[in-house]
């Protein structure tokens, strides 16, 4: 009985020290002495944690987002930060929540954005959180607007004699139901909420850069334009490479031209991660029968964007 309360102990202990050799990287920042750039990679679709990738590859979240802003905040080498944003677009909401995470910090530190190949739509819009935006002469800018597409089955769901029934408590309960035509006030509906999400966007837009855009009347036709076009419209304020936009951050933050700078990416899942099967960042999340996005451009496989069998919400751009 001994040996096996002995063992049982030892296992304990064994199971806690790995636990602590995990967990305290992710709570106990590195400091140095010398003054750098953090870089914060904004790469991918902006979403909520399982929502579907749109275009696939990575996903921006406001959970990853926050972690990254964090590490920052946590510590005091870092004294300017450059947004890498290769980014379509995505959510509207998941947008604002990381343009607020970004706004934030922007108010303790120089936060300089750099768009190198997408800056459209939500990815432009995390931008206005920078005080600087450099973008790289080629890339894909603005498209200041939002869109939701619906499928339709009901005409092929005749033809194969498939019949939905839906029980509903208010007309517009359903609204986006598939296995139907949509009605006029339906369709009305929808184009309310798509031209309330793309005011909020344009307002922003005014509000952070109203005194330097150059053609407004172009801006809010939800163009997209290159690095060159957007500069000449206000969207950004210059062109250039990533050197450039750390240089830029270098010299707002007062630091000398050879400040180091260093990539700032979420803590790896620690063993306590693992065990229980995620973080709460990997809460599943209600899916609608339609969802608001800023996002450009369009796939080329509308069977990439089908998130589920009543909805295809699609990206801003028009």
């Amino acid at each position: 009985m001994g040996s096996r309360r002995g063992i049982a102990v030892f296992l304990a202990v064994l199971i806690l020290g790995v636990t602590i050799s995990y967990a305290l990287p992710r709570f106990i920042p590195r400091f140095s002495l010398t003054k750098r750039v953090a870089l914060l990679e904004l790469s991918g679709v902006i979403s909520y944690g399982d929502s579907a990738s749109l275009l696939g590859g990575g996903r921006i979240t406001p959970d990853g987002v926050r972690e990254m802003v964090d590490i920052v905040r946590g510590d005091p080498s870092f004294a300017a930060v450059v947004l890498v944003i290769n980014s379509p677009g995505g959510s509207a909401a998941a947008s604002e929540e990381i343009y607020g995470i970004l706004s934030g910090l922007s108010r303790d530190l120089p936060v300089v954005a750099y768009i190198g190949e997408y800056g459209a739509s939500g990815g432009y819009y995390v931008a206005l959180a920078a005080d600087e935006i450099v973008a790289s002469p080629a890339a894909l800018t603005g498209s200041v607007g939002a869109v939701s597409i619906l499928l339709n089955y009901a005409g092929l769901a005749e033809k194969l004699g498939v019949k939905g029934e839906t029980f509903k408590s208010g007309e517009l309960k359903d609204v986006g139901n598939p296995w139907r035509e949509m009605t006029a006030e339906e369709r009305a509906l929808m184009q309310s909420l798509i031209d309330s999400s793309a005011e909020l966007f344009r307002q922003r837009v005014w509000e952070i850069r109203g005194s330097k855009i150059r053609d407004w009347e172009g801006v809010i036709t939800a163009r997209p334009y290159t690095g060159t076009q957007a500069l000449e419209v206000g969207l950004v304020d210059r062109v250039g490479t990533l050197d450039d936009a750390v240089n830029l951050a270098r010299q707002m933050a007062g630091l000398p031209k050879d400040a180091p700078a260093e990539v700032v990416r979420p803590p790896a899942p620690g063993l306590l991660d693992l065990l229980l099967g995620g973080t709460p960042s990997g809460v599943r999340r209600v899916k609608l029968s339609y969802e608001l996005l800023w996002m450009w451009p369009l796939p080329s496989g509308l069977e990439e964007l089908a998130v589920g069998p009543s909805r295809l919400a699609a990206p801003v751009g028009g």
